[in-house]
């Protein structure tokens, strides 16, 4: 039968019917096999209301797919929020927030983040972002040094630089992006200081999500709702998602004026702004909308606000999360320039991880993959040098020499590794250590009696030395101090293994007999009682003192 070379194994042409594969059947028909695709439910396009394109879910056998939103929510510009379902507001508060909660727990997965804004300076507003997910809590934060405002990130309250996995998360960034993964429940976090963003899967989390971001359910209305369910203004629901109490600060009153003018200005359309609408952004435009960026910045602009460049600065990530990489800051003749250190390269669309000289990392983190989509912009080495690793973010044009505190050495470099000397060896290009070398110095000789050679260990080198029997190291007889009275005892010194000596000072006695006074001798330890009165005894046994001059009239009559 022509079915049977066609057949799977073991099995006879007179089987009607076999998967070729998950989305194929074949069935054999008078001997002829004709193969038919599995059949899918209809599927209807899906329109989102947060403006960004429907995903494809394809089912277990990779055959049929359904459509569903995604779920992503956005800060920037200190205060703007788009929600899940596309729901925008401004709100800033000194507190605490739940930007994302489990209606019911499931994964257990929370999204705070902490204002600490400066009242007196409003360009001065850093941001804690906290994700708990299990038993795991992982901290983005801002650290402001004397320089610039870097990017931080804890994990469990120990500091981590990334690239960093656990079993259950993986981080990755740059100097301006950090990125959490947590990949058992498909959510992204993405960091940049001056913007955050959260991704989840809608079908883990649809319907399911409440606090500020808003419930991801593709409805756009009850995304502004309070912890009691009642859907109100925005502004005033999203001050109900205070993760602790807040005390709110008193604003000053401004007195009103006797009379007011009213000033007709000229429409606002600064150029900046317009880049995110322009052919620069246009290959994003399609993954995700730039309406609301392009009214945050207008109204940052027109404002006065300082910061003009960070709508544009947190629609440029966005795009790269959907796999658009816009080299846009060149583009905006130095007002959003970011300035590297002098030993890296400013890139728009560098590498998630970049590649540092330890292999092993490269290897895990699949370290200069350019297979990804995925980009993120930031600081990188620049040509001819190499990321040394993510602690000491120093770019080296060697990677073999490593110091013992797990810094770079250059060839040629020396240092001090406890009792080791050590240098870089600038041929073989690799750390060369040898033990210090110690001063000789002659063996003393112990010829005094009780005298015995000891070592002494003094940093990294030992000295030799006489010892006592009473344990002290010298190179003189041991002699007791002033006074003192000294004898051997039966203890042994446990370094010289001599019997030890013990000294006590002499007490002498300064009690004297009446008549007599104690005086001290200059060259002996105790003194002596000299006699300072007239000293007699009367028939009757009674003795009497009398001091020089003096007289005793009862005592001149008896007599």
């Amino acid at each position: 039968s022509p079915c049977a070379t066609t057949l799977p194994p073991k099995t006879t042409p007179f089987t009607t019917s076999w998967n070729v594969n998950n989305c194929t059947t074949a069935t054999c028909i008078n001997g002829t096999v004709i193969e038919k695709p599995a059949v899918c439910p209809t599927v209807q396009p899906l329109i989102c209301s947060n403006g960004r394109p429907a995903n494809k879910i394809y089912d277990s056998s990779g055959c049929c797919f359904h459509y569903e939103c995604q779920c992503v929510c956005n800060v920037w510009n200190d205060n703007h929020y788009l929600t899940f379902d596309g729901q925008s507001y401004d709100f800033k508060k000194n507190c605490s927030y739940y930007l994302v909660k489990e209606i019911i727990t499931k994964y257990n997965l929370t999204v705070t983040v902490k204002y600490d804004c400066d009242e007196s300076n409003s360009s001065t507003c850093p941001r804690t972002l906290t994700v708990k997910y299990g038993s795991n809590k992982v901290v983005f934060s801002q650290l402001q040094t004397s320089l610039m405002v870097g990017l931080t990130v804890h994990v469990n309250d120990k500091r981590r630089y990334p690239a960093y996995s656990t079993s259950d998360l993986r981080l990755t960034g740059t100097d301006m992006v950090l990125e959490l993964e947590i990949p058992e429940i498909k959510t992204e976090v993405i960091y940049t200081g001056s913007s955050f963003s959260i991704q989840l899967p809608f079908d883990l989390f649809g319907g399911n999500t409440e606090g500020q971001c808003g419930t991801c359910d593709n409805s756009k209305p009850n995304d502004c709702r309070a912890p009691n369910g009642q859907t109100e203004d925005c502004l005033d629901s999203a001050d109900k998602w205070a993760e602790t109490d807040c005390v709110a600060p008193v604003a000053p009153t401004t007195p009103k004026p006797l009379f007011t003018t009213t000033v007709t200005n000229p429409p606002c359309i600064p150029a900046i702004c317009k880049l995110l609408v322009s052919s620069v952004f246009e290959p994003c435009h399609k993954h995700v909308s730039p309406d609301s960026y392009l009214q945050t910045c207008e109204s940052a602009k027109c404002n006065s606000a300082n910061d003009t460049c960070s709508s544009l600065a947190a629609y440029a990530v966005a795009c790269a999360e959907a796999g658009v990489c816009i080299n846009w800051r060149n583009e905006t003749n130095g007002q959003c320039e970011h300035l590297c250190p002098s030993d890296k390269v400013y890139m728009a669309c560098g590498s998630t991880v970049e590649p540092t000289c330890n292999e092993r990392y490269n290897d895990k983190f699949n370290a200069g993959d350019k297979s990804t989509t995925s980009t993120k912009e930031g600081c990188f080495c620049s040509n001819g040098t190499t990321l040394f690793n993510p602690v000491y973010k120093t770019c080296v044009p060697h990677c073999d020499c490593v110091g013992p505190d797990g810094s770079p050495k250059q060839p040629g470099e020396t240092w001090t590794d406890g009792c080791s000397q050590c240098e870089c060896d600038s041929s073989s290009m690799m750390s060369q250590c040898q033990p210090v070398q110690c001063p000789t110095v002659p063996t003393p000789t112990c010829s005094e009696p009780g005298q015995q050679l000891v070592n002494k260990t003094d940093g990294c080198c030992t000295n030799q030395s006489c010892a006592t029997a009473g344990g002290a190291v010298t190179q003189e007889p041991f002699s007791p101090g002033p006074c003192q009275e000294c004898y051997c005892t039966h203890d042994t010194d446990p370094v010289t293994k001599l019997n030890i000596i013990k000294c006590s000072a002499i007490v002498c006695n300064t009690s004297c007999s009446e008549g007599y006074e104690y005086e001290s001798e200059a060259d002996s330890c105790c003194g002596t009682c000299v006699q300072k009165s007239c000293i007699f005894t009367t028939p009757d046994n009674t003795t009497h003192v009398l001091q020089v001059r003096s007289f005793s009239p009862s005592l001149d009559r008896d007599g």
